[in-house]
Formats: C-alpha cells, sequence, structure tokens
C-alpha cells in the first residue's frame, strides 16, 4: 500500500483520482454501519492525515503535548495503577507518557495497530490487546482512558460504549469532551464532531476534573477540547435516571 501511494503521487491526475477512489471506499464502509470495518479502512487509508501518527493530527506530538505531561498527575492523585487504553492507536504519542507503577493495556479495534504496537512497544507492564469498546468485554481497572472515541461514534454505539464501560466495574472514565454549550448531532459511526457530554442526549453530570488539551487544531477552533473524569459508578445512576 505504501509503495502504491508513493508511485500515485509522482504521476499527474493519479493522486485526486486516488483520494476519489479512496473517499468512495471510506463511503462504503461507513454505510456497513460495522464499526471494525469502518476504522480499519480509515487506518488502511491513513484517512485523518496525521503528519506523526495514523491516529490523525490530534495525536500530533504538538496536540498532545498537555495531556502527556498532565496524565502522571492524574495517576498519582487518584490512585490509579491499572489502566486500559481504548482505543490506543499507534501508540505514538502515549509511549512518551511517565507510565512508571502503572499496568497499561492499550486495546483498539483495529487488528494491525495491535499487532504493530505488541512488536514495537510491549514489555512488563505494557500490553496490547484487540478489544471492540462498543461489545466485547472489557477488563476492570482503575482508569479507563478513552480519548478522541466517542466524537467518532454514533448517539447509539456511544451509548451502548458507555453501558458497556459501565459493565467493566471499572472505577473511572476519562474521555474527550467539548465543554462549549453546543448542541450535539448524531452522526455515523467513523465521521465526527464534537461531543459535549453534559448535554442531551447524554445528560451526564459535570466532571470531577477537567484537562483542556491545549488544541490548536483549525485556527484554534476547539480550544475547548477537554478530557474529563468521571467516577463510572457516576456515569451508571445516569444513565439509569435516563431511561428511567
Amino acid at each position: 500500500m505504501a509503495s502504491f501511494k508513493s508511485f500515485v503521487k509522482r504521476l499527474p491526475l493519479l493522486p485526486s483520482v486516488y483520494k476519489l477512489i479512496c473517499s468512495k471506499y471510506i463511503t462504503h464502509q461507513l454505510k456497513t454501519k460495522d464499526p471494525e470495518r469502518v476504522f480499519d479502512a480509515l487506518y488502511k487509508l491513513n484517512a485523518w492525515s496525521g503528519k506523526d501518527s495514523v491516529s490523525g493530527t490530534g495525536s500530533d506530538a504538538i496536540q498532545t503535548s498537555v495531556i502527556a505531561k498532565a496524565l502522571p498527575s492524574l495517576f498519582r492523585d487518584f490512585d490509579i495503577s491499572t489502566l486500559l487504553d481504548i482505543p490506543c492507536g499507534d501508540f505514538h504519542w502515549m509511549k512518551s507518557v511517565d507510565l512508571s507503577g502503572i499496568d497499561y493495556t492499550g486495546a483498539d479495534i483495529v487488528n494491525a495497530l495491535i499487532h504493530q504496537n505488541a512488536a514495537q512497544h510491549e514489555r512488563p507492564s505494557v500490553r496490547f490487546q484487540k478489544l471492540d469498546l462498543i461489545k466485547d468485554t472489557l477488563p476492570q481497572v482503575d482508569l479507563v482512558f478513552c480519548r478522541d472515541c466517542l466524537v467518532h461514534l454514533s448517539f447509539e454505539d456511544i451509548f451502548s460504549a458507555l453501558n458497556n464501560l459501565c459493565k467493566s466495574q471499572s472505577k473511572y472514565l476519562l474521555t474527550t469532551t467539548f465543554t462549549r454549550d453546543a448542541d450535539n448531532r448524531d452522526i455515523n459511526t467513523g465521521e465526527w464532531r464534537v461531543l459535549n457530554l453534559e448535554r442531551a442526549p447524554f445528560r451526564l453530570r459535570k466532571p470531577l476534573l477537567l484537562i483542556n488539551e491545549g488544541c490548536t487544531e483549525s485556527d484554534n477552533a476547539y480550544a475547548d477540547k477537554s478530557l474529563g473524569l468521571r467516577r463510572i459508578a457516576d456515569i451508571r445512576d445516569d444513565l439509569t435516571r435516563r431511561s428511567a
């Protein structure tokens, strides 16, 4: 695939044709509503066009420097010793985080990423596992770190993921949220939009802690992008109250 991409870039017009084919292929996968097929296609085609990471520009070094420094303090303050990072992507920026004293499991729905990460980064206390956040049984941990994931899921899949997280009996969830008072809109899984988990249809209570990422993407259009920490027991109660 990489050599074919290089070949295409050297020929006039072919890059445009290649992009069109890729776009149509991804559109087809989105219509399947199969998260594994969707995210596998996005990974293989590097559809998020990250400079440093195949996980997209949000995983580039400049967009993750704030949280890479903030996480070790959070681990200490909330007595975190076991961590599930889902989706872990290509582990590009997380490998620079101080994981001393942390039993880390990186999980992703894209099988190729798991094999790559295991070959390059696995060591005692750092392992990788293929898991689907929406439906697979998740390990019980102190903290589930779920960055830049729910923003790519449909409402239906977000609720499935949240309920699945609650079944794990894990303690905390640290996940992406946007803090501006914007209405949430539904999407096809694999697309993207901003998401405020305090607003309808989720209406989760305020986080225990907010970490503003210092996001500068799209000329600072997403300066409110944050990571919100919540007790999973509270999320369970919020979801139960909503369905009552």
